[in-house]
């Protein structure tokens, strides 16, 4: 039966898969779609990149090797390779060059224009500055407090790390001050300002997000929509990480 005859591709983690293709029924050409369209739909559940960028056969390393005049025509996969020992129980295997990318509308602008002052956190129940203790017995519901605190931990030192470095221009709006010392002076009033203190590396920071403007466009992007369909996987210090990264000057 034609469920015997498999295409056989590798991905790139070196992982086997094994297509089994009707070959009295199916062309070159849908056979190579077919794989197509399982690998844009594999790439869709792993990280959302289906866009498909290239998709290329080598035809002069697949095994038996075929001509590439083949996906021009309608030749079905039982004229190719019917001349093959043992068909139709075989195995060929077909070397394929792929690239997905996710497409511009599911991906997020971190560029820091008309941002609002001030945007709330409408779904999270504790505030950053707000001090919690800790419940040995919380309820299951309540999970997501425990996260919330975590979370604040996590943002406070990464906050710390970058401002210790000499970076708390990545967090602000910047002046351009021309004196070094009236600079300085801008520094650590606003270090003043969120109780910044350079040995405290657990981190006391208040994070007050009309000084530490960036704090606007964790809550931007935290909120937003393709976020939110995901079912909010990412945690704050995260997002703000990969705003770090992106787009600043400490990356």
């Amino acid at each position: 039966g034609f469920n015997s005859f498999h295409v056989i591709w590798k991905d790139k983690n070196n992982r086997i898969h094994k297509e089994p293709l009707n070959p009295y029924s199916i062309t070159f050409k849908q056979g190579i779609q077919h794989v197509q369209h399982n690998l844009q739909r594999r790439s869709h559940f792993i990280s959302g990149a289906d866009e498909l960028i290239n998709f290329e056969c080598k035809f002069d390393k697949c095994k038996p090797e075929i001509s590439s005049k083949m996906n021009d025509s309608d030749i079905l996969l039982h004229d190719i390779y019917k001349y093959l020992h043992h068909y139709p129980i075989i195995q060929v295997h077909w070397e394929i060059d792929y690239y997905f990318m996710v497409p511009y509308k599911r991906t997020i602008c971190i560029e820091r224009n008309n941002l609002p002052k001030s945007v709330p956190f409408q779904d999270i129940v504790i505030s950053l500055n707000q001090k919690t203790k800790f419940n040995p017995l919380l309820y299951e519901c309540d999970l997501h407090k425990l996260k919330m605190i975590g979370d604040t931990i996590h943002v406070k030192k990464l906050l710390h790390e970058v401002i210790k470095n000499d970076y708390l221009c990545d967090l602000i709006i910047c002046q351009h001050i021309n004196n070094k010392k009236e600079e300085k002076k801008f520094y650590d009033n606003i270090k003043q300002q969120i109780n910044y203190n350079e040995k405290d590396e657990n981190g006391e920071l208040i994070l007050n997000d009309k000084i530490l403007t960036i704090l606007n466009e964790l809550k931007i992007l935290y909120h937003d929509d393709i976020h939110k369909q995901m079912g909010y996987p990412l945690q704050l210090h995260y997002i703000r990480a990969i705003l770090l990264y992106c787009g600043k000057s400490c990356n």
